[in-house]
């Protein structure tokens, strides 16, 4: 089940909103939509990069951003 994925989230696990705006650069998904409205946690798993799964992880509830568990 995809959970939203939202920018808040990112902050919490302390990721450079610069960095990941960038990301999204080229990607089906635009920056401005994530803002908006934030990302299913299943699109961010399908990127296959380890930075996005890990922040699909923490919308789940499968990790604490303090201690990466």
């Amino acid at each position: 089940m995809s959970t939203r994925v939202t920018i808040a989230h990112a902050r919490e696990l302390g990721y450079c909103v610069k960095g990941v705006r960038r990301w999204f650069d080229g990607r089906e998904r635009s920056w401005k939509a994530f803002v908006e409205h934030g990302v299913d946690s299943d699109w961010l798993r399908a990127t296959g990069d380890a930075m996005a799964i890990r922040l699909a992880d923490l919308a789940e509830g499968g990790v604490r951003a303090e201690d990466g568990s």
